[in-house]
């Protein structure tokens, strides 16, 4: 079987947690991994091929329809998929849908499968703004072979816009390969909270200050670290000013993803209140290393956490029963040690790379 993992860009992006699942596919001995960019540095050792520009692949493509009727109106991948007898075509970068939407006109059995992974602004908020979203949607929804989301929240999101619950396959990503973590215990002088997250409004950076200032109103000694840049970084620093928190509160811009893993194991707890969330990586990977988490009752948060035993889920309607909660958990050494020791078991067992691959291979299988 032969798999085409198609990317805009490879692997200069912000998922750190993508290489490690493409190089675990490569060593699946039935199945053929290839990976496909438009754009990239072609590296011999990263065994990525890098599509040509943009005009060469017209005129390949034009050369090709010459010789051949049934490639007429089909761009250069599209007649490379066919030439090369790809059975399946994974689109990683899911606005790259364009590219393979001629191969989706063709009958199924006289094509490769498609399969498109959705992040969570393809299902929750681009189809509300973007025409051409909600066509696809409606006009190909069923004609993709399938499309893998993140969590049982973004399946159900998803099949508001016309898509076939049976056409939407729940594959969450992975924090990286099973490693051995010890269970943390708490620090002892204050409770030190960090969230990492891109600066935009579904992160609610509005509640995660909030929460911080209420446990600062009830005289909790706390700290909370901020890592993360985006259009609303700023918003940061204005509600640190507008709480009283500058003390508290230590905005630290951008963090490459292996340095804050050598730092994240000094906090006792992540913050995560978001209106909008497919899943949550920087919550998986806090707990992978034994960090329990805060979340909201919003997206698929919840399905990481279970309340009181891995984590707390917070009624965003009630922050102070959740600072009551955190603070419980904190006061006490054994249930903390016991809510680390359960984070880092439950993500280790279902968020791992070697669990996203066996069931990215299921599916491969299936459809192939």
């Amino acid at each position: 079987m032969k798999v085409i993992q198609l990317f805009d860009q490879y692997s200069e992006f912000y998922q750190p947690y993508i290489p490690p699942v493409m190089d675990a596919l490569r060593e699946q001995s039935d199945i053929v991994v290839e990976v496909v960019a438009f754009r990239g540095e072609l590296k011999k050792s990263s065994n990525v091929q890098i599509l040509p520009k943009y005009n060469k692949r017209r005129i390949f493509s034009r050369i090709f329809q010459l010789f051949n009727n049934s490639y007429k109106g089909l761009d250069y991948f599209e007649i490379k998929t066919l030439k090369d007898k790809v059975d399946i075509i994974h689109v990683q970068h899911s606005y790259l849908f364009t590219k393979v939407i001629r191969l989706l006109q063709i009958p199924k059995e006289n094509r490769p499968k498609i399969i498109i992974t959705l992040r969570g602004g393809d299902t929750y908020i681009k189809p509300w703004i973007g025409e051409k979203w909600r066509n696809f949607y409606r006009d190909y929804g069923n004609k993709v072979d399938a499309f893998v989301v993140m969590s049982e929240d973004q399946k159900q999101y998803l099949s508001r816009w016309g898509v076939s619950l049976d056409n939407i396959q729940v594959i969450p990503i992975s924090f990286g390969k099973q490693f051995q973590s010890i269970p943390k215990v708490q620090n002892e002088n204050k409770i030190k909270l960090v969230s990492v997250f891109r600066m935009c409004w579904e992160k609610n950076i509005d509640d995660n200050l909030r929460f911080v200032k209420v446990l600062k109103q009830r005289n909790i000694p706390v700290s909370y670290d901020v890592y993360g840049d985006g259009p609303d970084f700023g918003q940061v620093f204005y509600l640190r000013n507008k709480y009283g928190l500058i003390d508290e509160v230590n905005i630290l811009g951008k963090i490459n993803n292996e340095d804050l893993k050598k730092k994240i194991k000094v906090y006792d707890f992540i913050l995560q209140l978001s209106f909008s969330e497919s899943l949550g990586m920087s919550v998986i990977e806090a707990q992978s290393m034994g960090v329990p988490a805060i979340v909201s009752e919003n997206g698929g948060l919840p399905e990481i956490i279970q309340d009181g035993i891995n984590g707390v889920i917070v009624d965003l309607e009630s922050l102070m029963d959740g600072v009551d909660k955190v603070f419980s958990i904190w006061e006490s050494q054994s249930d903390y040690f016991t809510m680390s020791k359960n984070a880092i078991e439950r993500v280790q067992q279902k968020y791992s790379v070697e669990n996203e691959v066996a069931r990215l291979t299921n599916l491969y299988k299936q459809l192939g």
